[in-house]
């Protein structure tokens, strides 16, 4: 019989029921990709989420969803403790699975290895970024959290990474070891007939500092004769930056900012694209790069997770932006050099990348876990 299995991810809701709440990450997709995947493969799959209004214990595509707590709930300096703290915890009781699956460090992780310690269940943690082992660029906002997630890392029963970066980092840091199985995507349909011919370099995600998306206007203002979209919205707490990006882009007349879309409709905006840029320093293993690989478009970079994009020649690795700007002219111009690369990328994504293929894998590692 196969174990019942519960994501923490607070985040998570707007992905699973496709409503249109902005805060949408990587992290939470792969979690949705690989539920959906268990769940038709028989397991009984659950998911712990923040309270969005949805009725507790509510069923989305033969999910079970618990609701954990209403956000800026609770009276000030103690709401961490109520109702945030209890109100996973009894999430989590509710969920009654054999495992609990956990991605990104933070509090929840300690809180997550605690239950499962308490009640003899199995954790996994699963790593969403480099920086989830280099405390010094992790993204938790008070020390004691950062405390709670070492606590919980060290407790985990098994810790999920994408790449063998993340595995040197996870050594050399905490002296742990993982298990490697990289991002998946299930194949999307290709475009709906009657759409122009894709004509876009195409730039996807959260607009916020780490993923330098004025780097992106610096492009697109230096080709004008290219057309440029950039699709994401407004980060709590990076607002600024999103006015700035937006005030700029209104002088740069052939770029387009879509703003916020729905994760369920941004697979449009792909199917538009000749190719997509990637403006971060550093990444997990980016969705974006899985969106455009399924359709065949190469990918220009500044981060290249295990040398993937040298290595497999699925698009560039750059390391300045005029040498982006250079390479993304040689596959607008080189019709041979980007038919090229697009038969690698299709190569590439069958042979690493699809959900079939490493679905497998977690129900392998769950089998070992309970076994």
């Amino acid at each position: 019989m196969a174990p019942r299995v519960c994501f923490l991810a607070l985040n998570a809701y707007p992905t699973l029921a496709g409503t249109t709440e902005a805060r949408v990450g990587g992290a939470e997709v792969q979690q949705c990709l690989i539920a959906r995947y268990l769940v038709r493969r028989g397991y009984s799959i659950s998911f712990v989420t923040l309270d969005y209004g949805q009725p507790d214990g509510e069923k989305v595509n033969g999910i079970t969803v618990y609701r954990a707590f209403k956000m800026n709930t609770g009276i000030r300096y103690l709401r961490f403790i109520h109702p945030r703290m209890t109100g996973i915890w009894a999430a989590l009781r509710r969920a009654d699975a054999d495992i609990y699956y956990q991605r990104c460090a933070g509090m929840e992780t300690g809180l997550l290895a605690a239950f499962c310690r308490r009640h003899n269940r199995k954790f996994v943690f699963s790593a969403a970024s480099e920086t989830d082992f280099d405390l010094e660029r992790a993204i938790i906002p008070r020390w004691f959290d950062c405390r709670l997630y070492v606590y919980g890392l060290r407790c985990a029963d098994a810790i999920v990474i994408q790449t063998e970066r993340q595995r040197a980092l996870l050594q050399e840091t905490f002296g742990l070891d993982g298990n490697l199985i990289p991002n998946c995507w299930a194949e999307e349909p290709p475009a709906a007939k009657g759409h122009s011919e894709p004509d876009a370099v195409l730039w996807v995600g959260m607009v916020r500092d780490l993923k330098r998306p004025e780097l992106f206007l610096d492009l697109a203002a230096s080709l004008p004769k290219a057309r440029f979209v950039m699709v994401g919205g407004r980060v709590a707490g990076e607002g600024t930056l999103y006015d700035r990006v937006v005030k700029r882009a209104q002088g740069i007349p052939n770029l387009f900012i879509a703003g916020f879309v729905p994760f369920h409709e941004v697979g449009r905006f792909f199917d538009q694209a000749l190719l997509v840029v990637n403006t971060s320093p550093k990444e997990g293993f980016p969705n974006t790069f899985l969106q455009a690989w399924c359709r065949g478009l190469p990918v220009v970079s500044f981060y290249d997770p295990d040398r993937v994009i040298q290595r497999h020649q699925l698009g560039f690795a750059v390391n300045s932006l005029d040498s982006m700007r250079q390479k993304v002219v040689n596959l607008l111009n080189d019709k041979d050099l980007y038919g090229k690369i697009r038969q690698n990328v299709l190569q590439y994504f069958q042979a690493n990348h699809r959900l079939e293929k490493l679905g497998p894998r977690y129900e392998a590692l769950f089998s070992e876990l309970v076994k």
